[in-house]
């Protein structure tokens, strides 16, 4: 009896000393994918909270990249495609049977991140682990904000230019807690699962039977998406 209770003790421990998210990755991985779950900070859209984006996904080879925004309701989100190599530096928006897309190029900051132009970084000193990754915290900060928010960040997945064409560009590393401002909403995105799993070469392909528009359009598009 005192050894099953014993057990018992030892099995509840263990599970309480769990991390909070799955990891089948490894350090210095170079392919694979993250997936984020998605905490809305502040929400203009007037739809119900299951209809809103509620996972991000990041795929990744050395230096090409696949993130995927995408509604739970129809063909609608986000997608970006970087492949360097052939000169892809994309963004796409489904929007219902809408389609449309901006070619970008390597300094570009992708449509939909103008509220976050000036953004700045600090070191705070401080270290996590996420995912099994040893993280490093950012205070950030925007020229129109009084708010002091915070990233991390983790050097033990191996790829290049990690945030190309995002607002953290300059962040020599691979985020696992961030925001977005987008619009009149921000969005927290928390990693919850990294894999190491071969990435097949359509998804750093550019994609067919979108219509091309201007940064400019494709922005507001992406701003009235997230404010529907």
């Amino acid at each position: 009896m005192k050894n099953r209770s014993l057990f018992i003790t030892s099995f509840l421990i263990s599970i309480i000393l769990l991390p909070s998210c799955r990891e089948r990755g490894n350090r210095n991985m170079r392919e694979g994918e993250i997936f984020y779950s998605i905490k809305y900070i502040r929400n203009p859209s007037s739809l119900p909270k299951d209809l809103l984006p509620r996972e991000l996904t990041i795929s990744f080879r050395n230096d090409l990249f696949h993130t995927e925004l995408h509604a739970p309701f129809g063909n609608t989100g986000i997608t970006t495609i970087i492949n360097p190599e052939e000169g892809v530096y994309d963004t796409y928006l489904n929007m219902l049977s809408f389609k449309y897309y901006f070619r970008g190029c390597p300094d570009d900051i992708q449509p939909g991140f103008s509220e976050m132009k000036g953004i700045t970084f600090r070191e705070t000193g401080k270290k996590s682990e996420i995912c099994g990754l040893s993280c490093y915290q950012l205070e950030v900060q925007l020229p129109q904000s009084k708010t002091v928010r915070y990233v991390w960040y983790t050097n033990e997945i191996n790829v290049e230019n990690p945030n190309r064409m995002t607002p953290y560009r300059e962040i020599d590393g691979v985020l696992m807690d961030f925001f977005y401002i987008i619009g009149d909403a921000e969005l927290q995105f928390i990693a919850d699962e990294v894999f190491v799993r071969e990435i097949p070469d359509k998804n750093f392909e550019k994609k067919k039977n979108y219509r091309e528009v201007s940064g400019g359009y494709l922005d507001s598009l992406i701003l009235k998406m997230i404010a529907f």
